[in-house]
């Protein structure tokens, strides 16, 4: 397979905190005496998501042509350890898919098995 584009991750922009108003007061509110392993706390505060920038240089975003199957295939590497960290379609469709196209021109079995290399 030969790299057809690279996407590189951009620095995009700070991620966005929504700001809510302060809550209004209720005007008909009752207190209520509630014990402690029944009431509910405030959750922490929401740390940073997929828009971290620390997080944005590990993964390097390819896409390939696949020569027999003639399908886009969509991979994430690990830029540290240079390996595959998830790929659509994976390894295994585009075989069969490879396999099949050949049976469909009508090589025999043992052709079409070598031609997808399934045997890898």
């Amino acid at each position: 397979m030969s790299p057809v584009n690279t996407i590189a991750p951009s620095a995009g922009a700070p991620p966005l905190v929504p700001t809510r108003p302060a809550p209004t007061p209720v005007a008909e509110a009752v207190a209520t005496d509630l014990a402690p392993a029944k009431t509910v706390t405030a959750a922490s505060p929401a740390s940073a998501g997929h828009n971290d920038p620390d997080t944005s240089d590990q993964y390097q975003h390819t896409v390939l042509l696949d020569p027999i199957t003639r399908n886009l295939v969509f991979r994430t590497i690990d830029v540290r350890s240079r390996q595959v960290v998830r790929q659509v379609p994976e390894q295994a469709v585009l075989r069969m898919q490879a396999y099949a196209r050949a049976l469909a021109q009508g090589k025999s079995n043992t052709e079409a098995l070598t031609q997808a290399d399934l045997e890898a």
